[in-house]
C-alpha cells in the first residue's frame, strides 16, 4: 500500500475538516507515493524517533506535532539553520516520510487524543463533561494529588511531574484541560475549573501568570486546588499510543505499526535552596 493511500484512509476515518480551514495536517517531509514498509506513531517526530523508525524498518511516521519547529511546518526561515539541515539530511538518508495528524484527530468525535488519554488512564467511567474542550472534568473516587500524579506518570511513562500545591491534598474532581497560552483559552479553562469545582488541574502548557497564580492564590486563601504540570507532549502522547490499537482496523492491512515514545523533554537538576543574599 502506498503511503498516500494510508493518509487518505486515515483522513477519511477522522472525517473532513471545515472546507475553508487551513490545516497543518500535511506530509511534512518525503515522498508519499512510495510503498509503505511500516508505520511509527509518535507525538513528536524528533530525530531520535526518526532513527528508531528506520531501525524498525518503517518508512512512515505519523506524528501529532510539527517536524521543523513551526506550527505550519514552514521552513524558509530555517534554510541556514544547522539543526534543520542535519535533521533534513537524516530524513533523506533514511528515506522517511513524516505526516502530521493534528487537526483531524482533534476534530474527530470524540476527540482522538483526549478520548485516547481517558481510555489509557482508565477514567472513562468517571467523566462528568461531554466535550474535551475547553477541558474535561472527572469525578474520581476519593484519592490524593500524589496518588493521581503517580498514576498519570505511569500512564504517560515519565519519571517525574512538577506540581503546584500539596501532594497530600484530597482529590475528587480532576480537570484535564488543553493548554494555557496566556489567551482567552485560559479564561475558558479557569471557568470550567470553577464551574465543576475541580480540585486538581492537569493541563498541557502552563502559564505562571494565569493558571499558576490562580492555584497559588487558591491555596493561600484556603480553597482546595492543585496542578500537575506534565508537559504538552506528555499529556497528548497516550492518545497517539492508543492510536496503535485502532489504526490496523482502519487500514485493513498487515503493515507493522509501532508506537515510539518521543519521551519527556525535561529532566531534573536538584539543588538546595539558595541562601538569601547569596550571589554568583
Amino acid at each position: 500500500m502506498k503511503i498516500s493511500e494510508i493518509i487518505d484512509k486515515l483522513e477519511a476515518y477522522h472525517g473532513p475538516l471545515e472546507p475553508e480551514r487551513r490545516t497543518c495536517d500535511i506530509v511534512q517531509y518525503g515522498d508519499p507515493d512510495q510503498v509503505c514498509t511500516g508505520i511509527v506513531l509518535s507525538c513528536c517526530p524528533t530525530a531520535e524517533v526518526i532513527r528508531k523508525a528506520a531501525e524498525l524498518g518503517c518508512n512512515l511516521i505519523i506524528g501529532h506535532e510539527p517536524l521543523f519547529y513551526d506550527g505550519w511546518n514552514e521552513t524558509d526561515w530555517l534554510q541556514d539553520n544547522c539543526v534543520y539541515q542535519a535533521k533534513k539530511q537524516l530524513l533523506d538518508r533514511l528515506g522517511i516520510v513524516v505526516y502530521r495528524d493534528h487537526d483531524h484527530i482533534h476534530n474527530h468525535r470524540p476527540d482522538g487524543i483526549f478520548s485516547g488519554l481517558a481510555k489509557m488512564l482508565g477514567w472513562e467511567q468517571y467523566q462528568e463533561t461531554e466535550n474535551y474542550f475547553p477541558g474535561t472534568a472527572y469525578h474520581l473516587p476519593l484519592t490524593t494529588v500524589r496518588a493521581v500524579a503517580e498514576h498519570v506518570a505511569h500512564t504517560m511513562q515519565i519519571d517525574g511531574i512538577r506540581i503546584i500545591g500539596d501532594p497530600e491534598m484530597p482529590v475528587e474532581r480532576v480537570a484535564i484541560v488543553g493548554h494555557f497560552f496566556g489567551t482567552d483559552w485560559d479564561r475558558q479553562n479557569i471557568q470550567l475549573i470553577e464551574k465543576m469545582n475541580c480540585d486538581l488541574i492537569i493541563p498541557g502548557e502552563v502559564i505562571d501568570w494565569t493558571i499558576g497564580e490562580y492555584v497559588q492564590d487558591a491555596n493561600t486563601l484556603g480553597i482546595r486546588r492543585a496542578l500537575l504540570n506534565v508537559g504538552h507532549f506528555n499529556l497528548e502522547e497516550p492518545g497517539m499510543r492508543y492510536m496503535a490499537q485502532w489504526l490496523p482496523k482502519v487500514l485493513a492491512c498487515d503493515l507493522p505499526i509501532h508506537f515510539v515514545q518521543s519521551g519527556n523533554s525535561f529532566s531534573w537538576l536538584s539543588f538546595k535552596k539558595a541562601e538569601e543574599g547569596k550571589r554568583l
